[in-house]
């Protein structure tokens, strides 16, 4: 089935959607008239699957996407893998404690690097300027996809008092650090303080940025996913819809975050037993996949695998069997025979074969 997602971002801009990274040119510290950008609000997912965009430092290079880490688990590892999480335990094809070791080296070594940005910021600007706000954003975020909640927070519940006196509580980064906060408290299990936030944040996004903006947007559907955790299953499926609709009607057709509002909109729907209408939704997103990026696509592949996933759990069993052999199959020819990603299609298929014909 579908995993939606929850956006966490540090820099949108008061029109228009996220701001890009212009260049690797871009200075380490920007000028200090430079027009303040921040991110649309949001989270990545620990609980769910992730499928956006790396976050940018304000050095206007990709920062490192740690939300994907290897689990501590022996001589195993958390594979990314289609079909189900009953089968992400899977053999590793190194030792799991070597590479357990330098990822965390080379997590280290990049929390060390931002550190360093924001000692030499402080000592260019002072901890008072905006860069110093961004550069103490930048290292938050970091800590939240590695997983480390309780320093992320202890960074963002400061940075959200210290925004609003710099920038003023109604600039968009300071919108942006209340809604990143949300979404910490929202991975971390805290949900009724998170929702308290992403009311709040969602009425301001509104009012300052406008309803079509894709920070509003972004917004509304982390609410919704909030909603969703705290048991208000109907609101959230209401939000998630309101969430496509805007999507469809303010993207280009091909948007990527169109094909992701339909993913959050299919999730909601299985979480408030909307069984067909979920379906429907995750059909959609094969179609859209596949028209977007091609037949062969991994994301296409992706998005089949969670189509007969959603099939089965619905009783389409035969259904779910002719499409989890196609995941198969394709993996096969895409990935390798002996790909984790393949090697889960096949154990599920095993596990789920197709009932037998009735005489």
């Amino acid at each position: 089935m579908a995993k939606g997602k929850k956006s966490k971002s540090r820099v949108i801009s008061r029109e228009g959607g996220p701001a890009r990274p212009e260049s690797a040119t871009t200075p380490a510290i920007p000028p200090a008239d430079a027009a303040p950008n921040i991110e649309a609000p949001g989270v990545p997912e620990p609980p769910v699957e992730a499928k956006a965009a790396q976050p940018v430092s304000h050095e206007g290079t990709q920062l490192a996407d740690w939300s994907v880490r290897p689990e501590r688990t022996g001589r195993t590892v958390k594979q990314p893998i289609f079909g189900g999480d009953e089968d992400a335990d899977l053999p590793d094809p190194q030792d799991a404690k070597e590479v357990i070791a330098k990822a965390d080296d080379e997590a280290e070594a990049e929390l060390a690097r931002l550190r360093r940005v924001l000692d030499k910021t402080i000592e260019q600007r002072g901890a008072d300027d905006p860069t110093a706000l961004r550069a103490r954003a930048d290292i938050a975020m970091f800590l939240w996809q590695a997983g480390r909640l309780d320093e992320a927070i202890e960074i963002e519940e400061q940075l959200v008092p210290d925004s609003n006196h710099v920038l003023g509580e109604e600039h968009p980064e300071a919108l942006t650090a209340r809604a990143n906060l949300a979404s910490s408290y929202w991975t971390a299990g805290r949900t009724d303080a998170a929702i308290e936030i992403e009311e709040a944040v969602l009425a301001d996004a509104e009012r300052l940025l406008g309803p079509d903006h894709l920070a509003t947007l972004t917004a509304r559907s982390n609410l919704a996913f909030s909603y969703s955790s705290a048991g208000r299953k109907a609101e959230a499926v209401e939000i998630q819809r309101h969430v496509v609709a805007d999507r469809e009607r303010v993207l280009e057709d091909d948007d990527i975050d169109t094909l992701d509002a339909r993913a959050n909109l299919a999730s909601a729907c299985w979480n408030a037993d909307l069984v067909d209408e979920a379906i429907a939704a995750e059909e959609r997103v094969v179609e859209e996949t596949e028209r977007i990026n091609g037949a062969d696509h991994v994301d296409t592949l992706r998005a089949r695998a969670a189509l007969a996933s959603a099939y089965r759990s619905s009783g389409r069993t035969a259904d779910g069997a002719a499409l989890q052999e196609r995941v198969v199959e394709e993996s096969e020819r895409l990935l390798g025979h002996d790909h984790p990603a393949t090697i889960a299609a096949r154990k599920t298929r095993e596990l789920n074969p197709p009932e037998p014909a009735q005489t």
